[in-house]
Formats: structure tokens, C-alpha cells, sequence
């Protein structure tokens, strides 16, 4: 056989144990980035969307993921124990394949790929003495997903300030994940900023 055409002449031509697995890897991408298109690129399946977001490929030992430099985002600790490069992620087959990192892996290369790095230039940060902080892409995510811009935009710039720099000073992603949910509580609700009462001006 030669050079496969699409996905599923690639995993047809893999042996028969690895092609459910090579599926599955298919399925977790193809649902976190329902956007993007199947191609054959540098001989491997890969999704893209305006760019190749992630690749993946079949080896003797393992299944390789390919999405590029990952050193901006914020799974690093998630990483740790597993045979990588800067642009690649090995998972042995005889390891359970962690669906959850590649599909997180995913959503992260989406989000670069369509340019959405919202983030606080808006805000007048001149008089502001504290850090300024950056939004991260998870709780830009939250944001878009839960329509709050508008009501985070509404907040003084100290309060979007420390919303930001609280959660993500959270070394635990379970912390994490509770602070923002707190916050984007607290802005739909209107009345409350860090477990204290707020009445906005106006």
C-alpha cells in the first residue's frame, strides 16, 4: 500500500491492536476541535484549522502526539513523568493513554490557532501599584463560555486585576478551578466581589 490519503487509510494500514486506540485518539481530537479539518500532513493524521493544530502517528512502542511548542501552556505539571520533546508527547502502549491531556492539549492549540488572547488592555492600569496580570487562556475559555466579558469588563480594574492574580497564584488545579467558579458566580450575581459585598457605581 502506499502513502494513505486520509486518516482512515493511515490507521487501516496500522496493526489490527493499535488501529481502537488510534480511533480513540481520532475521536478525543476530532471532539475537542469540532472545527477542524482531517488531512494527511507530514505523513500523519492531523486536524487543522487555519494551521496544523496536532498531529498523530503510530510507532512500534508507542502513540506519538504532535500539537508544537507547548511551552505556554498551562499543563506543564501535567506533562511531568512523560518522554516528550519541546513539540511532542510519547504514550506508551502498554501505559493508559491519558484522553483527557490530549483532548486539553487540543482545546490549547485551538485557542492559539484562532488569535483569542483576550486580556486586560483596556483597563487603566497607570495608577495600579499591585502586579498586573495576564489572562490565561482557561479563564478567557470561562469567559467566552459563560458570555461574563461584558460583566468582568463592568469591574474596577483592581478587581479584574486580583480575580485574575488569585486564581491563578492557586498551585492546585482543583483550587484553580474553584476560584474561578467563584468568580464567575460573583459576576453574574453582581453583588459580590471575593466574598464581599459590591455595589456597582452607576
Amino acid at each position: 500500500m502506499g502513502k494513505p490519503a486520509t486518516i482512515d487509510e493511515y490507521i487501516a494500514a496500522q496493526p489490527a491492536e493499535v488501529q481502537p486506540l488510534l480511533e480513540a485518539v481520532r475521536e478525543t481530537i476530532r471532539a475537542a476541535a469540532p472545527g477542524a479539518t482531517e488531512k494527511i500532513s507530514w505523513q500523519m493524521p492531523t486536524f487543522w484549522q487555519g494551521e496544523n493544530l496536532i498531529h498523530f502517528a503510530a510507532f512500534k512502542n508507542h502513540l506519538g502526539v504532535y500539537p508544537g511548542d507547548l511551552s505556554l501552556a498551562p499543563i506543564e505539571d501535567r506533562l511531568e513523568g512523560k518522554r516528550r520533546t519541546k513539540g511532542a508527547i510519547q504514550f506508551p502502549y502498554n501505559e493508559p493513554v491519558d484522553f483527557e491531556l490530549i483532548a486539553d492539549i487540543t482545546r490549547w492549540r485551538v485557542f492559539c490557532a484562532a488569535g483569542k488572547r483576550e486580556n486586560n488592555d483596556d483597563m487603566n492600569t497607570n495608577k495600579m501599584t499591585r502586579t498586573v496580570y495576564s489572562i490565561p487562556y482557561y479563564i478567557s475559555s470561562a469567559l467566552d463560555g459563560s458570555g461574563l466579558w461584558e460583566r468582568y469588563r463592568a469591574r474596577p480594574p483592581y478587581q479584574r486585576n486580583d480575580y485574575i492574580g488569585w486564581i491563578t497564584r492557586a498551585k492546585r488545579e482543583e483550587t484553580r478551578k474553584k476560584r474561578l467558579n467563584q468568580m464567575l458566580d460573583e459576576l453574574r450575581g453582581g453583588e459580590t466581589y471575593m466574598g464581599m459585598g459590591y455595589h456597582a457605581k452607576g
